[in-house]
């Protein structure tokens, strides 16, 4: 095991954490949001969808390998200045100056190439970033320090998009560098509040005795003796496909109600403004209430069928601010999810000490679901336009209910000693 000599006060080292992950969230997150759709309509406005579709499909890989290779490198590197710090900066650096190519990119192909590597390189930010929890946090604060770090991620989508609209005069390119640059002072920051110090990888010992399904059993837990976590996987899984849907307001504003690049910024904006604190509202609410009963599965039930209404309502909006309000059901479905999935995940996991491995390949699955949304919406809309590919999401969401149902109900309580490492 690696051990850390110093460790970062808890206040600073959240603090730290927070704003290396603010300017980590603003530089791949808002592009996603809103930059990449306006990019992209200024190269060619006949093939958003499908463009679009492209380049996040190419993004969500790299961004996946990026995670993993961050940790791998990352666990191995025995600095002066620590393992985590280092490719905070590096993420940081290398992906701002590949994001401002991406505003910079003539060609549609230069655009994926771009922003491929830089979801690759900003991916090491977060990455290094989530370690420092179960490096530096005591187990008894673990889940004040995520509930905190877990806040910065939808305010920093708001607070982005509304520099973006006051912003709104500037060029794409400035608003790519600006971006970039904000990211890379969030990560000094970040790596000056934290305190870190040389540690030296010690391999895991592995036992020669462990059979070959043993084996794969600690990459994966065996569906067959742990069926519950292979539901909840699936529960994630089916409503990160459901809640791509989020992805595709702007572009939907933009074919649908042919909104014109120049105000398509102000209305995103407003959408944000409204969806995303119900969002954080509804996540707390619903954490707070499943653990005062003692149960998560008819949190999870009722956020699928909120938010498969919320999607549905898109397919049939007869206007921006309907759709709006949509988008508002939406978030308030999926912020419960959120809040409740993580507490449903919690007492399934099938090794407490695999913890960090086990609900890394939760967040897989989170990022799988994406890119089949981006797979998914060219054809569908071409078949059928919006109705149809809001109507498949739709179902999607009532899915991710189903796949829960078959776990026992048990109380979360039942086992105080786990803890996740995030």
């Amino acid at each position: 095991m690696n051990s850390n000599s110093i460790k970062t006060p808890f206040g600073r080292l959240v603090a730290g954490i927070c704003i290396g992950s603010f300017g980590q969230v603003l530089a791949l997150i808002v592009p996603t949001a809103l930059l990449l759709t306006i990019k992209l309509a200024m190269l060619d406005p006949a093939n958003v969808t499908r463009n679009f579709s492209m380049v996040a499909l190419l993004g969500a890989p790299a961004a996946i390998i990026g995670q993993y290779l961050a940790g791998y490198i990352s666990d191995r590197t025995s600095w002066n200045i620590g393992r985590r710090r280092p490719w905070i900066l590096i993420g940081a650096i290398t992906g701002s100056i590949l994001l401002y190519g991406v505003g910079a990119s003539k060609t549609f192909g230069m655009i994926c190439l771009f922003w491929a590597l830089a979801s690759f390189m900003l991916n090491f930010v977060s990455c290094a970033l989530n370690a420092l929890i179960p490096d530096q946090v005591p187990e008894n604060k673990r889940g004040t320090a995520s509930g905190l770090i877990g806040v910065v991620s939808p305010l920093g989508i708001m607070i982005g998009i509304n520099i973006m609209l006051i912003l709104n005069s500037w060029n794409i390119e400035q608003k790519f560098l600006l971006l970039g640059i904000i990211c890379v002072v969030c990560a000094i920051i970040s790596c000056v509040l934290i305190k870190e110090s040389k540690v030296q990888y010690k391999k895991a010992e592995t036992s020669d005795s462990l059979t070959f399904g043993d084996r794969m059993s600690r990459i994966y837990p065996s569906p067959r003796k742990h069926p519950s976590f292979t539901f909840g996987v699936l529960t994630r899984f089916f409503m990160a496909i459901a809640y791509g849907s989020a992805s595709y307001t702007s572009v939907y504003f933009m074919e649908h109600f042919h909104v014109a690049p120049e105000d398509l910024t102000g209305i995103v904006s407003l959408s944000m403004n409204i969806t995303i604190p119900l969002l954080a509202v509804s996540s707390i609410l619903g954490g707070i209430l499943s653990d005062k009963i003692g149960r998560q599965k008819p949190f999870v039930f009722l956020s699928a069928l909120v938010t498969a209404i919320g999607i549905l309502g898109y397919s049939f909006s007869p206007s921006i601010s309907f759709s709006i309000i949509c988008g508002a059901i939406v978030s308030l479905g999926f912020g419960m999810f959120l809040a409740v999935d993580i507490a449903l995940m919690a007492r399934i996991l099938p090794h407490p000490e695999d913890a960090a491995k086990d609900m890394g390949l939760v967040n897989v699955a989170n990022s799988i679901g994406s890119p089949i949304t981006n797979a998914i919406a060219s054809p569908l809309v071409s078949a059928g336009g919006y109705p149809l590919f809001f109507g498949v999401l739709s179902v999607f969401a009532v899915l991710a209910g189903v796949a829960v149902k078959p776990i026992p109900e048990v109380e979360r309580n039942s086992d105080p000693n786990l803890t996740i490492a995030q």
